[in-house]
C-alpha cells in the first residue's frame, strides 16, 4: 500500500537512477549499490503483503535497514504506550547484536541514554554521529556500554501509523563515528513505512485474536443461545442454540419464520427497524420456536458492530431461555389477581356486614333510648334514687352506642370514599371546623392559635375529618382546672428527599403516658375510662388510616398532666 502521489518502491529507484545519471559524481558501483537496495525494498514489499509470519519478517526489515544504510548493527522495536507517559519500546527484532546485547536491550525507556531514547523523548529521528562527542549522552551510565560494544554513531527513526501514531523505532549502529548520506535516510524511510504498516496489522491482528477469545470464553460460559446477523437483520450468519433453540451453522434468510412465532413477527420486526435506524441495541422480551417445536420466551439483545466509518457490518446477540421465568410469573399474576379478587369480595362484604349491622343495630338502640326517655318522664318523680340513677346509666349506654355504631359506620365507609385529589387550603379548613366546634371552645374557653398552614392536595372530606378528630381529641380531653391551649403549626420538610408539609397539634390536655405513643391508634384504643369522656376509641384510628390514604405518616407523644403532640407528615 502507498499513500496518493507517493512513488511505488521501482519508481523511486528508476527516478534516483535517472537522476544519478546526471550525476557525474555518483560512480556506477555506488549507482548498482541504491538499485540494489531499492530491489530488496521491493521485495520486501511483496513479502509484507503475501507473508503471515510476522517474527520473519521483523528480521528480514532489520536485515534490510543494516544492507541501506551500511551499518552493522539494526534493531526494530514496538512502543507499549503508558498512560501519563511517552510508553517504552520493546524489542522486536535485532541485527549484530550479541543475545547478551539483545537482552540488554530489550526495553527501552523514555529516560534511557541512546539514539531510542532521544527519538523517543523528541518524537523524531534522532541521528548521532559519535557517541564520545555526543552532548546528551555524556553522562549517560549507557555510554561505557556503547564504548565496550564498539558502537560509536547511530540513528532512530520513528515508525508511525498512517494516521500520525506512533507505533515504534527502527535504528542503525556503526562501529565507527558516521554521518549518514541523506539519500540512504530517504530510502530507510521507505523502509520505515512498510515496518509501521507491518507493526500496525500486527496490533490489529493481536487485539482480533484477543477479542475472538475474549468472545469464544463468553459464550462458552454464558448459557445463552448466541448468534450473529447481517446489518440490515435479512440473514442469520450464525446461531449457537445451546439447546434452547435449533443450531444455525450456515447462513439463513428465512430466520424469522423458523424462530418466531407469526403472530409476534411484527413486533419483532418493528423493533429491529427501530435499532438499525438509530445504530442502537436492540432488545426484546418475546416468543421464540424452541429446538422441541414448543413455544418458549426468550429475552433477546444484540449489539451493532461498525466499522471504521461507523457504518453496521453486523449485529451480535444473545438469547436468554426466560420460558421458566415467564410460566412462574404468570403463575404469580394468576395466583395475585385471585387473591386481590378475594380481598376485595371480603372487603365488600366486610362493608356491607358494616353498613347492615349499624343500620340494624341503630334501630333497637334507638327504641332503647326513646322508652328510657318515657320511663324518666313518665314515672321520673316516682321513682326511688337507685332507679333514677339506673335509668340515666341506660340513656347514657344507649347514647354511647349510637355514637360507636356512627364511628363504625364512618370507619368502614372510609376506603368508599371517592380518592378526588384537589388543592386543599389548610386554613380554610381549620376555619370551617373553628365553625363546628364553636360550642365546645366557648364552653371550655379554649384557645386556638394556629399559624400560617400550606396548601395540599387531598381528599377534602378526609383531611378536614383527621384535623376535626385532632382538634376535638384536645377539647375533649383538657384539664378541668385549665382552659384548654391549642397549638397549630406546619413547617416544610423532606421525606427520602421529597418535599412533605409537617403539621404538628399540641394541646395542654390530660396527656397520656409515653408508652401509649404507639398503640393509641389502634382500633378501639381507649385510655380513659368512658364514663368520664366520651367517644369511641375510633378517632385516632380513623386519623391514622387518612393520613396513610394519603401516603403521609402521623405519631403520637403524650406525656400525663403536660400534654399531647400529634405530628402529620403529607406530601406536598
Amino acid at each position: 500500500m502507498r499513500e496518493p502521489g507517493t512513488p511505488t518502491l521501482t519508481e523511486s529507484a528508476q527516478l534516483k537512477e535517472g537522476c544519478n545519471n546526471g550525476n557525474s559524481s555518483l560512480s556506477k558501483e555506488q549507482l548498482e549499490a541504491e538499485l540494489a537496495d531499492a530491489r530488496l525494498l521491493h521485495q520486501l514489499s511483496i513479502e509484507l503483503i503475501q507473508e503471515d509470519g510476522t517474527a520473519g519478517l521483523y528480521k528480514k526489515i532489520v536485515q534490510a535497514a543494516v544492507a541501506i544504510m551500511r551499518s552493522q548493527y539494526a534493531s526494530m522495536q514496538m512502543l507499549y504506550p503508558e498512560p501519563g507517559t511517552a510508553g517504552k519500546l520493546r524489542l522486536l527484532a535485532a541485527s549484530g547484536f550479541t543475545p547478551e546485547g539483545e537482552k540488554f536491550w530489550e526495553w527501552v525507556y523514555r529516560h534511557t541514554g541512546s539514539s531510542c531514547g532521544a527519538a523517543l523523548r523528541a518524537q523524531q529521528r534522532v541521528v548521532v554521529h559519535n557517541f564520545n562527542t555526543c552532548e546528551f549522552m555524556q553522562d549517560a551510565p549507557t555510554l561505557p556500554i556503547f564504548q565496550e560494544a564498539g558502537i560509536y554513531a547511530a540513528q532512530s527513526t520513528p515508525l508511525y501509523s498512517r494516521n500520525g501514531k506512533l507505533l515504534g523505532m527502527i535504528s542503525t549502529h556503526w562501529d565507527h563515528p558516521h554521518t549518514p548520506p541523506r539519500r540512504h535516510l530517504e530510502l530507510l524511510d521507505i523502509l520505515a513505512r512498510q515496518a509501521a504498516d507491518l507493526i500496525e496489522r500486527t496490533q490489529t491482528a493481536e487485539a482480533l485474536r484477543a477479542s475472538e477469545q475474549r468472545l469464544r470464553a463468553l459464550a462458552t460460559a454464558t448459557n445463552d443461545a448466541i448468534y450473529r446477523m447481517s446489518p440490515d437483520w435479512t440473514e442469520m450468519y450464525q446461531l449457537d442454540g445451546r439447546t434452547f433453540l435449533d443450531d444455525t451453522k450456515r447462513p439463513i434468510d428465512n430466520w424469522l419464520e423458523k424462530y418466531i412465532p407469526s403472530e409476534d413477527q411484527e413486533q419483532v420486526l418493528s423493533v429491529i427497524r427501530q435499532a438499525i435506524t438509530a445504530k442502537t441495541v436492540f432488545q426484546l422480551e418475546h416468543r421464540v420456536i424452541q429446538a422441541d417445536g414448543t413455544i418458549g420466551w426468550t429475552f433477546s439483545r444484540a449489539i451493532p458492530i461498525p466499522d471504521h466509518s461507523g457504518n453496521i457490518t453486523e449485529w451480535f446477540g444473545a438469547a436468554s431461555d426466560i420460558t421458566e421465568k415467564k410460566a412462574l410469573l404468570t403463575r404469580l399474576e394468576g395466583i395475585v389477581d385471585d387473591r386481590t379478587r378475594e380481598l376485595q369480595r371480603s372487603n365488600e362484604d366486610l362493608r356491607q356486614f358494616a353498613h347492615v349491622a349499624s343500620h340494624d343495630l341503630k334501630e333497637p338502640v334507638r327504641k332503647i333510648r326513646t322508652f328510657g326517655l318515657r320511663l324518666k318522664n313518665e314515672v321520673g318523680n316516682a321513682l326511688s334514687e337507685e332507679a333514677r340513677i339506673f335509668t340515666e346509666k341506660i340513656l347514657e349506654s344507649a347514647s354511647r352506642m349510637t355514637t360507636m355504631i356512627e364511628g363504625v359506620l364512618t370507619y368502614s365507609s372510609l376506603d368508599a370514599i371517592d380518592e378526588h385529589l384537589e388543592l386543599l387550603d389548610l386554613n380554610e379548613i381549620l376555619t370551617e371546623i373553628h365553625n363546628d366546634l364553636e360550642v365546645p371552645i366557648q364552653q371550655k374557653n379554649a384557645v386556638i392559635k394556629c399559624n400560617r398552614l400550606p396548601t395540599i392536595k387531598g381528599v377534602k372530606v378526609l383531611i378536614y375529618q383527621l384535623l376535626y378528630n385532632l382538634i376535638n381529641n384536645s377539647l375533649k380531653f383538657a384539664k378541668e382546672s385549665e382552659a384548654p391551649r391549642i397549638v397549630i403549626d406546619a413547617t416544610i420538610t423532606s421525606v427520602d428527599g421529597n418535599p412533605h408539609t409537617q403539621i404538628v397539634i399540641a394541646d395542654n390536655g390530660i396527656g397520656f403516658d409515653p408508652s401509649c405513643n404507639e398503640t393509641i391508634f389502634d382500633t378501639f384504643t381507649r385510655l380513659n375510662s368512658k364514663t368520664k369522656y366520651d367517644g369511641t376509641g375510633l378517632g385516632l384510628s380513623l386519623s391514622k388510616k387518612i393520613v396513610e390514604r394519603h401516603k403521609g405518616a402521623i405519631r403520637a407523644r403524650g406525656i400525663p398532666d403536660v400534654g399531647a403532640t400529634f405530628t402529620i407528615k403529607l406530601p406536598l
